[in-house]
């Protein structure tokens, strides 16, 4: 597995735990100091949007620009949450490698990234990582749960208040910690 220590990697336990908020508070809290780029991959393949400007689209994934802050989508979300850059790439898990190296070509290596995908854990060791569960969420992916130990954190966004999360994350020499 490769070590991208300038990555900072939210996995959630499904949908609406939480991972997109605790993703923009993040890239608002360090954008001050920092370019940081967003970047939400998924499974499934939607296709192109107004908002996003097609940079590699192959057989195996397609990695995109998120050009538009009003979209409402996560990846614009991010914008508006004042990352220098977002991208969005839809890539079956078995591309998933491929496609990450592929980004990594186009991000700058100087802009620590903040990424939402929970299968990328397979491939990569990242700098910090957080696992994001909501209690109330009874529709959970299992799958994630092998990961729970090597998590820097599971946050439980039904009981803890992810504001408390930020202060213990830091940035040095383009490298994500969490104390």
């Amino acid at each position: 597995m490769k070590v991208v220590q300038n990555l900072l990697l939210i996995a959630g336990t499904g949908r609406n735990t939480g991972k997109t908020t605790l993703s923009c508070k993040i890239i608002n809290r360090f954008s001050t100091e920092n370019c940081i780029t967003g970047l939400k991959i998924s499974p499934h393949f939607h296709g192109g949007t107004e908002s996003l400007r097609t940079i590699v689209r192959n057989d195996n994934f397609n990695i995109y620009e998120e050009t538009s802050s009003s979209s409402g989508k996560d990846s614009s979300l991010m914008l508006k949450a004042c990352a220098a850059k977002v991208f969005y790439i839809e890539v079956l898990d078995e591309y998933l490698e491929e496609a990450f190296d592929a980004f990594t070509k186009i991000a700058s290596p100087s802009c620590p990234i903040v990424c939402e995908s929970p299968a990328l854990r397979n491939y990569i060791i990242p700098g910090v990582f957080f696992i994001v569960d909501n209690t109330a969420n009874k529709n959970k992916k299992t799958e994630i749960l092998r990961w729970k130990a090597s998590a820097d954190r599971w946050i439980d966004t039904g009981t803890e208040n992810i504001n408390k999360i930020i202060p213990n994350i830091s940035i040095r020499d383009n490298k994500w910690t969490y104390n």
